[in-house]
């Protein structure tokens, strides 16, 4: 049976976009309006001296992924450069698999048979779960589980629970390696009267240990066309002196954290309320900025979901026009590229994709990530919202090529 642009289609967009509710919130997915913006005084990320401690002195070479890993049908794989399968992992009772509910634990090598992950399941009693060498075991149980994020390669991960006491939403930020995660006590806790809870980021690994964790805030079980996670303001909590860090203002919604933690691309609406915001990177220790003008487009969405290459040469990201929930659906996805001189070099509209994927019509297209600077892996959804393909971008020749099926969960490396 195809999926229509229907409430059934609107339940996996929300869990795909970063589990924004529980199913005890899912009636609230259909009937709730979009959340009204805040009015704020500020949209700029505080003026004072950002601390010298979060951003590393000596930043060593970036490490490159090997694959990508992706879930189809249950099973997740993993994917070489060249679209050879290289291992296979049952995950059990995965719903909506996506980076906000899976991480894999380990690097990866030629020849290994086993790829350890962590994922979140419903329908194991609502359980952070383990698969280690085909068994899968329990880690902990939480029926307000909202999110995750892990260090690359790393068995350390942030996660954050979110519920309703007292008329207030109450948040819980937790770090931890996979061994006292169980155990783990929150690092940081919030109640909001206004229903925006904590979300994960990133999180800084040092010793197998985590020593810092990124995090921002979303609205809880909202409802509407949404297209972008909706996000407002970013924090770097240091775990070793419990110092807070507040780097962008409530106006700002921040899509993505280069990996050697310098730059950090984000949106602002101005405090317009529209959630509509032009891309922008900013440098966190020295405050240089570059913005990129929205493409002109008839009900432009705004812009979002973007990655930085490895070596911060250039940044990905994808903007939105027209709407998903209409009678006739008109919503377009473009995939754009700039420098980091503020200069857009290549743009891809969706039915670019469309002959690459094989899929008989795109609904959208987004940025995942790069296997290198000149190399960006873009995911295309057909109609059916989990079918999906993977399409590297040759930056330089401007090429695409197929590489993957399936729905991207994150990338492996060596």
């Amino acid at each position: 049976m195809k999926i229509k642009k229907s409430k059934a289609k609107l339940v996996k967009y929300y869990f795909s976009i970063a589990l924004l509710t529980l199913f005890t919130f899912a009636c609230s997915l259909f009937s709730s309006p979009p959340i009204e913006s805040t009015p704020t005084t500020s949209g700029e990320p505080p003026q004072e001296e950002i601390p010298a401690e979060i951003i590393p002195t000596e930043t060593p070479a970036p490490v490159l992924p090997i694959g990508v890993l992706t879930v189809k049908d249950g099973v997740l794989s993993l994917f070489d450069r060249e679209g050879y399968t290289l291992v296979q992992v049952n995950a059990a009772g995965l719903d909506y698999a996506n980076e906000s509910n899976v991480h894999i634990l380990e690097t990866f090598s030629q020849g290994d048979t086993n790829l350890p992950i962590v994922y979140f399941s419903f329908e194991q009693n609502n359980s952070l779960l383990l698969n280690n060498k085909g068994q899968i075991s329990t880690l902990l149980s939480n029926p307000n589980f909202s999110g995750l994020v892990g260090a690359p390669g790393k068995a350390v991960i942030a996660y954050t629970t979110t519920e309703y006491l007292n008329d207030a939403l109450v948040s819980n930020l937790y770090a931890a390696n996979i061994q006292s995660l169980p155990t783990a006590a929150p690092v940081f806790s919030e109640n909001n009267a206004e229903g925006w809870g904590l979300v994960a980021l990133a999180v800084d690994v040092e010793d197998s240990q985590p020593v810092g964790v990124w995090y921002s805030k979303r609205p809880w079980g909202i409802g509407g066309d949404i297209v972008f996670d909706p996000r407002r303001t970013l924090f770097r909590l240091d775990l070793r002196s419990g110092q807070n860090t507040q780097l962008l203002g409530v106006e700002a919604n921040p899509s993505a954290i280069s990996a050697d933690k310098k730059w950090v691309a984000y949106t602002n609406d101005q405090g317009t309320g529209t959630g509509i915001g032009v891309m922008t990177i900013r440098n966190i220790s020295t405050g240089e900025n570059f913005t990129y003008p929205l493409q002109s487009a008839v009900n432009q969405r705004g812009a979002g979901a973007a990655s930085f290459s490895p070596n911060n040469q250039y940044i990905a990201w994808m903007e939105g026009s027209g709407w998903q929930m209409a009678e006739e659906p008109n919503f377009h996805s473009v995939v754009r590229i700039g420098d980091f001189a503020g200069n857009v070099v290549a743009e891809f509209a969706d039915a670019a994709f469309l002959e690459t994927s094989g899929l008989s019509s795109i609904q959208r297209v987004e940025p995942v990530g790069w296997l290198d600077d000149n190399t960006l892996v873009v995911m295309a959804r057909g109609e059916h919202w989990d079918d999906a393909r993977l399409i590297m971008v040759e930056l330089p020749s401007q090429t695409l090529s197929f590489l993957a099926r399936g729905v991207f969960v994150g990338f492996v490396y060596p």
